[in-house]
């Protein structure tokens, strides 16, 4: 019997240790948990205490695959720490992750990477960036349920301001105003549901007349000290611009939670919807909608029927093919938690990737090995996607 014991104990090991990928997505969500702890110190002078549930799987985990390696042992807390500040390929144990993954680090100075984000994330465990991007959407949906007058009205208005905030990382108070005056539904309080949004999703800032600050062409996004360049993942970037604005009394910029998970996710939504738009072979051909069935999908194409060259009121539909467009450090992360509406009903399902995650060695390979026999969709990079379009179109008679 004690032989028995001692064989399941050490299977029992092995199996917990077995997922280094699960290992790292407690690590993350326990790191996430520290930096908010640290921050609720900081902000209300108590000490938290105890250190995350998830952060003490992990270390455990980690521990017994050190002796299995016959790697010495982590002896605290403050080891593990300072290791999450290197690339998993520097650890002192070797962890089963992609090779892509392995160079990846946890911690970048004070902050999660965007890697361990993307991980914390899959792992519930950064319940201060879903709960702001929650507060988010909720706002969103609301602005766009009380301006629209029907589901298509609802639709339109919410793809228009979820397409406006990716637009303006910087907005005025005359913006917002006239934003106001075009989508003017109020709440109870006579506050407008626009305003509710901007608030969410903005910090204000007491400005009167000129504000200028320095932004990249490639996103917008603002930058901050002279010598410091770009550091949006998959940006062209550029020569940044000195911008003017003018404000009457108040100038707002992205929550850092909106500029992370809305705005740089949304640069290549946005793109592979103005390609499509934008393309003279294919304005008669296709219908694009942005943030089609309020989100459900990010761009969902329509193709039209030839035989109504001149342009109906009501064009048939062809075919539809739904696009979920994803720029995210880890493909395996990503093909774990990729998921695809059910209720959304369209004839091709596409995850499509920016050209410079596709580029990365064995990314595509680790996306789909992760994907295959759980989420039936095809993986193209936005470029081939286009190129798709255009070629069933061509053969649907356009």
């Amino acid at each position: 019997m004690e032989e028995l014991d001692e064989a399941t104990s050490t299977l029992d090991r092995r199996t917990t240790a077995e997922d280094d990928y699960l290992t790292v997505t407690l690590l993350a969500s326990g790191l996430a948990g520290i930096l908010r702890q640290r921050a609720d110190e900081l902000w209300h002078g108590e000490v938290a205490g105890l250190l995350p549930d998830s952060w003490r799987v992990a270390f455990t985990r980690l521990w017994w695959r050190f002796t299995e390696q016959q790697a010495t042992p982590l002896d605290s807390d403050l080891d593990l720490l300072r290791l999450c500040t290197e690339p998993f390929a520097m650890w002192p144990v070797r962890l089963a992750l992609s090779e892509t993954d392995s160079y990846n680090a946890l911690l970048h100075g004070e902050e999660l990477s965007s890697f361990a984000e993307q991980a914390a994330r899959l792992g519930k465990g950064d319940v201060e960036a879903e709960w702001v991007e929650n507060r988010l959407h909720q706002a969103l949906r609301r602005a766009a349920e009380e301006n629209g007058v029907d589901p298509a009205g609802i639709e339109r208005v919410y793809a228009e301001l979820r397409r406006f905030i990716i637009d303006h990382p910087v907005l005025t108070d005359t913006e917002v105003r006239q934003l106001e005056r075009r989508f003017a539904a109020c709440d109870g309080n006579g506050q407008t549901f626009v305003r509710v949004l901007i608030n969410a999703a903005y910090v204000g800032h007491a400005v009167s007349g000129p504000y200028r600050y320095r932004r990249c062409p490639g996103c917008r996004n603002t930058l901050g000290q002279i010598g410091i360049g770009c550091e949006t993942v998959g940006c062209a970037g550029g020569v940044p611009e000195d911008v003017t604005v003018t404000s009457l009394a108040m100038v707002y910029e992205y929550h850092r939670a909106t500029r992370r998970y809305i705005h740089d996710p949304g640069l290549v939504e946005v793109r592979i919807f103005d390609a499509i738009s934008d393309c003279e072979e294919l304005i008669q051909a296709v219908r694009a909608v942005l943030f089609a069935g309020v989100d459900a999908v990010d761009v969902l194409v329509e193709f039209l029927d030839p035989r109504q060259r001149d342009g109906a009121d009501a064009p048939v539909v062809l075919e539809r093919w739904g696009i979920d467009a994803k720029d995210q450090a880890s493909a395996r992360l990503l093909g774990r938690g990729f998921t695809w509406p059910q209720h959304f009903d369209c004839d091709e399902r596409i995850l499509a990737l920016p050209k410079h995650r596709a580029e990365q060695p064995g990314y595509v390979e680790d996306l789909e090995a992760e994907l295959e026999g759980r989420v039936r969709v095809t993986v193209l990079t936005e470029q081939e996607l286009l190129r798709r379009i255009k070629a069933r179109a061509g053969r649907l008679g356009w």
